[in-house]
């Protein structure tokens, strides 16, 4: 059976190569039929990866130890659902997925009647072949996806305990989503470079796209960082590792994308932007798999003897070069850009977001390669840790949440003083004296803080929809809410924006408070000892001991007081793992809207007369809110996903 879905994927890698050379020669000798085949192409190779997926999801789901990807990656104990978490937990196996992706996307794009005839399309097609090209290599010839096994085991190695998680079951596919959007984007693009129809309407074509994997990505890293906040143990969310760096670079760069197709659909402005933004954003999506699989060594997560980052490193070149160099070409060609007769408008605080973006990639970029490039060249190790992108990242980071405040104040073209004074004044008012009563009342002065530096743009954003609902009310008759939807449904891109704003708002409260504000305690108690933390009272009340055919575990107690009285029972835990002959922490949390209790049971190894334990315990603000936050960012994408065509036309920051 694997001897058919190698087969098959030599043969998708043929018809591939096939569509890429199609579509390009029969746009140039101006064959439709040559072109059709191509497009028929595109799907057969969507077809035939779906049928090697199916072939190897079968050996995973019948335990097939011959195939060397199942024996590693799956056990006879392990539970069905994290059968595909087990495909893409293999260094093969994640770029097979991937792979897979991307022709669908591709065969989407062809099944999308409109522009069929158009050589842009054409040349996009080609595009996506060939990364569908790449990716087939890969998995066929680099490493053969289908390898039989030397010596089938008689049950497999088994999934790493880390990843039988709801959210690395989601985590991996929501990135890969993203990462194949962009595919399509880049490809649209580029086609539109190509083609030299560099108008208004290249940006409207893939403002769909962007969106659809601007959300998947950004939500991609959210449930990556709940992952790492309730499996890993440690306590934290996001520590600035290489493998979480590329996930969040190219959505920074895709950010910072959409905002210059809606400038260059709206203002004809950061058309060169838009262009050199999506290059460098779909590179970067590149660079994800050119780490994680060891061309920079990740303490976190990675895939180790991994043959593939010096084909992913010449690709990555091979995008750059050639793209730039087009685009170079091209440029001469573009529409004069109208700019905007002062910065002091909606058009200078995008540019503004823009630049402060693309600079926040490149400390993240610096820090992330630069110890690999002095250790390889210097043969010198250096670290760089958290407290350096904390401390650099986090004010820049500030700054653009600050912009989401100003940008809707602003007009276009040019803004006078007199009519941003008003409303920014009363903003700011409104803030301040939200902030002096919090400070008065004693609550804390990290509230007043975070109030601050999150509450202008939250409130500006409310402003907004406030006016925009009573003018409705007016001139409509219309009750509030639905004033308030009728609104929504009237420009839903900028709405949805508004929302997703508001979603990021929420997060960066949760950061701040979490980052600056959380406290951590550590104590060894016997059963019926006690430890205080932030007006907590823990009582160790036992220890259990509990066994299956895949883990022993130790699993805590602990009554959990607040102010006197009960108000849970919570139980960390430690597991040992017999496959992997190793130890992984299971934490306990209770969550408020005002805060998380964190509790870790410490491994001090176990001695049967001894029932003490050692807990690390924190208490971390406001933790929650990043995850409703992740909420409004995909409520917020959704509406905008759904709007129509020109309504595009209408975002205002």
């Amino acid at each position: 059976m694997t001897e058919i879905g190698y087969i098959v994927l030599v043969i998708a890698l043929l018809v591939a190569i096939f569509s890429a050379a199609a579509s390009v020669i029969g746009v140039r000798v101006g064959s439709r039929r040559l072109v059709a085949s191509a497009r028929s192409s595109i799907l057969a190779v969507f077809g035939l990866f779906t049928l090697a997926l199916a072939i190897i999801l079968y050996a995973f789901i019948t335990k097939d130890f011959s195939v060397k990807i199942v024996a590693e990656h799956t056990s006879q104990n392990m539970p069905a659902v994290y059968t595909l978490s087990a495909l893409y937990a293999d260094k093969a196996g994640s770029i097979f997925f991937w792979g897979w992706l991307v022709s669908l996307f591709a065969a989407l794009l062809v099944l999308q009647k409109r522009d069929n005839h158009q050589p842009g399309k054409a040349y996009a097609l080609s595009i996506l072949a060939i990364v569908e090209i790449f990716f087939l290599a890969l998995v066929t010839f680099g490493v053969n996806v289908f390898a039989k096994h030397p010596s089938p085991p008689v049950d497999g190695f088994g999934l790493n305990p880390l990843l039988q998680n709801f959210g690395m079951l989601i985590h991996p596919p929501l990135l890969y989503l993203g990462f194949a959007g962009f595919a399509v984007v880049f490809a649209l693009v580029m086609a539109s470079l190509i083609t030299r129809s560099t108008g208004a309407e290249w940006s409207l074509r893939v403002r769909g796209w962007t969106i659809f994997a601007w959300c998947t990505l950004g939500l991609g890293n959210l449930v990556g960082m709940w992952w790492s906040y309730n499996e890993l143990g440690w306590g934290g969310y996001w520590a600035w590792d290489p493998v979480e760096n590329v996930g969040l670079m190219p959505w920074l760069l895709g950010t910072a994308f959409l905002h210059s197709i809606a400038m260059r659909s709206q203002r004809n402005y950061l058309q060169t932007w838009g262009f050199c933004l999506i290059i460098f954003t779909f590179a970067f999506t590149l660079l994800s798999p050119f780490i994680t699989h060891g061309g920079i060594e990740s303490p976190l997560h990675g895939f180790y003897g991994s043959p593939f980052p010096p084909y992913i490193l010449a690709a990555i070149l091979v995008t750059l070069i050639s793209s730039l160099a087009l685009l170079y070409i091209r440029h001469r060609s573009f529409e004069k850009e109208k700019k905007p007769s002062s910065l002091i408008s909606k058009e200078g605080a995008f540019l503004l977001t823009n630049i402060i973006l693309v600079v926040l990639v490149l400390v993240i970029f610096t820090g992330t390669v630069l110890p690999r490039i002095v250790e390889a060249v210097a043969g010198v190790k250096i670290v760089i840790d958290r407290s350096f992108f904390d401390c650099v990242c986090g004010p820049i980071m500030l700054v653009v949440v600050f912009l989401m405040g100003v940008c809707p104040l602003l007009g276009w073209g040019k803004s006078a003083w007199h009519s941003i004074k008003r409303s920014f004044l009363y903003t700011l008012l409104a803030i301040m004296v939200i902030a002096i009563v919090i400070l008065i009342s004693g609550i804390g002065n990290w509230y007043a803080a975070a109030v601050m530096i999150c509450g202008l743009p939250l409130f500006t954003i409310c402003l907004e929809w406030y006016r925009g609902t009573r003018a409705r009310q007016r001139t409509r008759k219309e009750n509030c809410i639905r004033a308030f939807l009728s609104l929504l449904n009237s420009n839903r891109a900028r709405y949805g924006g508004f929302l997703t704003h508001i979603g990021i708002i929420l997060i960066t409260l949760g950061v701040i408070a979490s980052s600056f504000y959380s406290i951590e305690k550590t104590a060894t108690l016997n059963t019926g000892e006690s430890m205080n933390i932030s007006g907590y009272t823990l009582t160790y009340d036992e220890l259990m001991l509990k066994q299956d055919n895949m883990k022993v575990s130790a699993i805590a107690s602990m009554l959990v007081d607040r102010n006197g009285r009960l108000v849970g029972i919570m139980h960390p835990s430690y597991d040992y793992w017999f496959g992997f002959q190793d130890y992984f922490a299971e934490v306990a949390v209770r969550t408020t809207p005002a805060e998380d209790l964190f509790i870790s049971l410490v491994w001090t190894g176990y001695d049967p007369n001894d029932k003490s334990a050692t807990f690390r315990v924190l208490v971390n603000p406001l933790i929650v809110w990043i995850w409703v936050g992740g909420g409004f960012f995909l409520l917020g994408g959704a509406i905008a996903f759904s709007s129509k065509g020109k309504q595009l036309y209408r975002v205002e920051g």
